[in-house]
């Protein structure tokens, strides 16, 4: 099965883009130190758009107010709906290079004189025309219709850039620590949801903030296209607003811990348990009273967020499985979105 072999493959491409990081950044940050951007905003479709989020977000966090970051799809600025802020650094997002709404409001960007950049995992793609400067993730190989192992690697690419950009210190230490808790993440999933009699799930609910909800979202989209099931994503405290009405029996609750919020969100998991639900806590930190998933990343900086997205990723094929769907084969969908 091909979605599951490159969803296994994730902590051996991470050390891959630590081992390269420097030399696939070099023109990217030569760009962004000669232009001097007053913003660096990301776009993209589908995964790409979470994906843009979560690096946005990673970005401006780090940034600590030195520079914005904005996020887009690539059809908001397509058709008009919203327009990047002038003087500022568009990056496009997308594993194929190909996704027409991408293509186009980088053409946009260009159209009003900003500066553009891509990020993909296909080299010489149609991206790079429409670019200033490309970062080709060349040894990604994706050959999957379900993105998974492109998501986390041009994620980590990102946060480690934000790294080099507003905390160079904390590089190094960060391009060790990620593929390491990426192994360890695969195999803390991997043991929990084998645990789980996974045919009984019938409704998802992925909770979490800021760049752990990006990679919640993202979760929602994975488990959707592979098992075609129910499933829902909120801030952590906004599920107390009316949707836990639909918590069951059925209902599987995965929440991203974040170090600000614990205590809060760890009371949100409980509750779902009260109601009938089981919830899993994702978080860096151990946690014995909950069924859990342990990434050992020890920063407070989110910078764990996309490997939280592993977890998710396989509770959607394993839910396919058990629905006898073909997780290579999600349906109505194809492997690049063109207009």
């Amino acid at each position: 099965m091909i979605t599951k072999k490159e969803i296994l493959e994730q902590p051996q491409k991470h050390k891959i883009v630590a081992a390269r990081y420097s030399d696939l950044a070099r023109p990217l940050i030569d760009l962004i130190n000669h232009t001097n951007p007053k913003s660096i905003d990301f776009v993209g479709c589908g995964t790409s758009y979470f994906l843009a989020m979560g690096c946005s977000m990673q970005l401006e966090r780090l940034s600590r107010g030195k520079i914005r970051s904005s996020f887009y799809s690539g059809s908001e600025i397509m058709l008009g709906l919203k327009r990047p802020a002038k003087n500022s650094l568009l990056v496009g997002l997308s594993r194929s290079g190909s996704s027409s709404e991408t293509i186009l409001a980088l053409q946009k960007g260009r159209s009003i004189g900003n500066t553009t950049a891509s990020i993909t995992c296909e080299p010489g793609s149609e991206m790079r025309g429409v670019s200033d400067i490309s970062v080709e993730l060349d040894f990604i190989n994706e050959e999957a219709i379900v993105m998974t192992k492109s998501f986390t690697s041009m994620a980590f690419f990102v946060s480690a850039l934000a790294r080099e950009l507003f905390v160079p210190e904390h590089l190094d230490d960060y391009l060790l620590a990620i593929p390491e808790s990426s192994s360890i993440t695969l195999e803390n999933s991997r043991k929990l949801i084998n645990g789980y009699y996974i045919f009984d799930i019938n409704h998802f609910v992925f909770l979490g903030y800021e760049e752990y909800f990006a990679a919640s979202m993202e979760g929602l989209i994975k488990v959707t296209e592979s098992s075609l099931i129910e499933a829902d994503c909120y801030q952590t405290l906004e599920y107390r607003h009316g949707p836990k009405s639909k918590v069951r029996r059925e209902t599987l609750a995965v929440i991203s811990v974040n170090p600000l919020a614990t205590n809060e969100e760890l009371s949100v998991a409980k509750e779902i348990d009260l109601l009938g639900g089981k919830s899993i806590i994702i978080s860096g930190e151990h946690m014995p009273e909950f069924d859990q998933i342990n990434t050992f990343y020890h920063g407070k900086d989110f910078g764990d967020w996309f490997l939280r997205v592993i977890p998710l990723q396989l509770l959607g094929i394993e839910k396919a499985l058990a629905k006898k769907l073909d997780p290579d084969n999600p349906k109505n969908l194809t492997k690049v979105v063109r207009l």
